[in-house]
């Protein structure tokens, strides 16, 4: 066994009373302070994740305090995981003597053949044979085990391959030139195509029949084999010639990377490029170079499966040299992506979050584009990690470049230009003709009386005019449903969620309530459930109802939504985008799905429904979240030579300023101050404590518990609460919270040691078992 046992290959356990699937991550001589136990079985004959990764996974487990499984578990893609399956078998050498009649036959039954444990329980179920089941099993005469299995095996299909060379071939046709029969006609047909090919395209594209090619296999002229083939999907095409030259500004934005790239020295560059600035040229072109050095590239894009553009334009020049990662693909799809990249068949990864740790073999580059974009941030299972932080820790193992791009720049990556460890790099114009919109702030308290449903006069004019050109709209509200809520205009009441502290979403065309937290639904109210009055109003303003009204105000214009309710299928959001762009629908109507990604030349109006949402949330981040989701929503306008207007609803137009004169720069100078003040992110790292249980003064109580903890080993100013969460009860469980704010240049085994010290501490006090603790390091609020 042991000279099959080395770091990165996954093994079968004995843990406690049961077997468990574990990952080699060291081998050594060390002889431990406790007892072991042997491996059973090495589940891979070589490691699937190579030393590289292994290290940052060790990385990732210290900085983000979390397990090492965790990691690991976060690291591989589900299509390959093992699952491990219980059968039960009669013992051998088992005395049938003194057994009943139900005995004898559940032993006789297993003796033929193994069976699965489930299936033995639903085969015996009746009182008599469970009895006499559980019996066998409790005097180990039946015995259950488990065994681990593949989660997938590759898919094949059938083809058909010719059985003779070509001179024997030639020979033997000639005897069936004069043959009229189908199968001989098929058989000169197999003639002119090039074998081998699957039955399945010989049946649907050549019309060739099963039994045909079943009796030209009885003059033994063809074969068929099972052949290994690829499960992806490709739905893009290929066509590298169509690769753009660069401008200036591009040129000299790449020339900076290729630098790097040559070096091959760790490099941090933060690409500043305002929408429409050609970006995505500028990482092509890169990556081009990265691939004529040898070496492998790794993209990251926010929530990949929503932005199939960006996706097509890559495969577009690099076509099956690229393996894409994200969630919506199916286990199978995900697995070999896994693999082609891992036996170094493809050389560049494009994925969502979790693809940062995607087998990119010799990485030269890593670009994470859209970098300020907060899905990056993985909040729950842990390990709660962000992909900028693991990307730059990648790059700087691996001696590579790492661009993070964006319009609107992280606080964070910001915070690196200012401190030498990253350089700014600039594309402030956009590409050929196309000039950044022009944006108009539309003060709603004074156009209370000037609306037309949810948009002011002036919106609603430039979307008339846009129409009378056959241009396109984009509207933007950044709330699903029809409503956000239902109300009782007798007594006031609103429905709320059973198992969260949060009102239920009114869905329309579904006539329902959701609550977007723990998913539970019913049938919308007819009457109030405090008072049982039948008057009940729709309250705010969701994309659905947007829809809606936006139909009853331009009723010759065709719309399309897109929000998280109508991009649930596989294929959905780039049916609904691919619809748009081919000028299927006038006006596109979404949350903030529509601002990611997407360029459609033919849109001139981009109309933000209200602004404000944002803003009115709980976090110090409000401001910045606002800025980016404006400017990249503005940045659907106006991106060929088609002049492009944006309408921006608002109550607060005086904290919009710089969104309107797309001056990033005075607003991230004025947002740095502030969080300079403040000690807030990027000049400190936070640390999330949140406590969760069923009782709510169980809670609390650990809560201030772990405080007094952290209080004797950290100053008061940094450390902020306990205190409830904003959203207190969410699936029937009572939330705490607590926050550490950490110097930024804390590195891994600094957090981990500090944080070991106060759970040691928190241990020794006797908290309340019943409550559970998770830490959430480089919290996002």
């Amino acid at each position: 066994m042991s000279s099959t046992i080395q770091a990165g290959i996954r093994v079968w356990v004995p843990l406690r009373n049961q077997m468990a699937i574990g990952m080699v991550v060291r081998v050594h001589g060390e002889k431990p302070a406790f007892d072991t136990l042997s491996i059973q079985k090495a589940l891979d004959t070589t490691p699937i994740l190579s030393e590289e990764l292994l290290a940052l996974s060790e990385w990732v487990h210290q900085f983000y305090y979390c397990s090492l499984g965790e990691v690991v578990q976060a690291a591989l893609p589900s299509g390959l995981n093992f699952v491990s399956k219980k059968y039960v078998r009669a013992s051998s050498g088992s005395r049938l003597d003194d057994l009943s009649e139900s005995e004898l036959e559940i032993i006789q039954a297993l003796e033929e053949e193994d069976i699965l444990l489930k299936e033995a329980k639903k085969r015996w179920q009746t009182a008599t044979y469970k009895k006499a089941f559980n019996k066998l099993i409790k005097n180990e005469l039946v015995r259950i085990w488990e065994e681990p299995e593949q989660k997938l095996s590759p898919k094949t299909e059938k083809q058909w391959f010719w059985t003779l060379g070509k001179d024997e071939l030639d020979t033997r046709l000639q005897t069936y030139i004069s043959n009229s029969r189908k199968w001989a006609e098929a058989l000169r047909q197999l003639v002119e195509l090039q074998l081998p090919l699957s039955q399945v395209r010989l049946e649907k594209e050549f019309g060739i029949s099963a039994s045909s090619l079943q009796r030209i296999e009885k003059e033994g002229l063809i074969e068929p084999r099972m052949v290994e083939v690829s499960s992806l999907d490709h739905r893009y095409t290929y066509a590298p010639e169509n690769i753009k030259e660069l401008n200036t500004q591009q040129k000299d934005a790449y020339t900076q990377i290729k630098e790097g790239i040559d070096k091959q020295a760790y490099t941090n560059l933060v690409l500043y490029g305002v929408t429409g600035s050609g970006k995505t040229e500028v990482y092509i072109h890169a990556i081009k170079h990265c691939l004529q050095q040898q070496k492998g590239a790794l993209i990251l894009l926010p929530e990949i499966a929503l932005t199939p553009q960006t996706v097509s334009r890559f495969y577009e020049i690099f076509g099956d040299d690229i393996a894409v990662l994200h969630s919506r693909l199916n286990d199978r799809q995900r697995a070999e992506a896994w693999r082609r990249l891992e036996d170094g068949s493809c050389s560049i990864a494009i994925g969502a979050r979790s693809a940062v740790f995607a087998p990119v073999q010799n990485l030269g580059i890593v670009i994470m584009d859209e970098e300020h974009d907060n899905s990056y941030k993985q909040e729950d299972p842990a390990p709660r990690y962000h992909a900028r932080e693991v990307a730059i820790m990648r790059a700087l193992h691996n001696n590579a470049v790492i661009v993070l791009g964006s319009a609107t720049p992280s606080m964070n990556a910001l915070h690196l230009v200012s401190t030498k460890k990253a350089k700014l790099l600039e594309l402030n114009q956009r590409h050929a003709d196309a000039t950044l919109p022009n944006v108009k702030l539309i003060n709603l308290t004074e156009y209370r009386s000037a609306m037309r449903g949810p948009l002011a006069i002036p919106l609603y004019e430039g979307v008339q005019s846009a129409l009378s050109r056959n241009e396109q709209i984009i509207l933007l509200q950044n709330r699903r449903g029809f409503s956000n809520y239902l109300q009782c205009n007798t007594c006031g009441h609103i429905p709320q969620s059973p198992d969260c502290s949060v009102s239920l979403t009114y869905h329309k065309q579904k006539n329902m309530l959701l609550c977007h937290y723990s998913g539970y639904s019913r049938r919308a109210d007819t009457h109030c459930e405090n008072c049982q009055s039948a008057d009940l109003s729709a309250k705010g303003l969701g994309s659905e109802q947007v829809e809606q009204q936006i139909q009853d105000l331009f009723p010759g214009a065709k719309t399309l939504r897109m929000d998280r309710d109508t991009t649930s299928g596989k294929h959905a959001h780039s049916t609904i985008i691919n619809a748009f762009a081919s000028g299927e629908a006038d006006i596109l109507i979404g949350t903030q799905l529509v601002a990611k990604g997407l360029d459609f030349p033919n849109v001139t109006v981009v109309g933000v429904i209200d602004a404000d949402t944002e803003l009115a949330f709980p976090s110090f981040q409000s401001a910045e979240r606002t800025f980016q989701l404006l400017s990249q929503v503005a940045g659907r306008a106006g991106r060929s030579q088609k002049k492009g207007e944006v309408f921006i609803q608002t109550s607060l137009p005086e904290a919009l300023s710089e969104v309107q004169t797309h001056d990033f720069k005075a607003f991230a100078r004025k947002e740095l101050s502030f969080r300079k003040t403040l000690y807030y992110p990027p000049y400190s790292r936070l640390i999330g404590i949140s406590f969760k249980g069923k009782s709510q003064h169980s809670v609390a109580e650990a809560a201030k518990v772990f405080a007094e903890c952290t209080l004797r080993v950290l100053d008061e100013g940094q450390v902020l609460g306990p205190s409830p969460s904003t959203i207190t009860k969410l699936y029937q469980h009572y939330y705490w919270e607590f926050t550490i704010k950490l110097d930024i240049e804390k590195g891994a085994k600094s957090i981990e040691h500090l944080l070991d010290t106060i759970m040691d501490m928190y241990k020794k006090a006797n908290p309340p078992s019943s409550v559970r603790i998770n830490v959430n390091v480089g919290k996002i609020t």
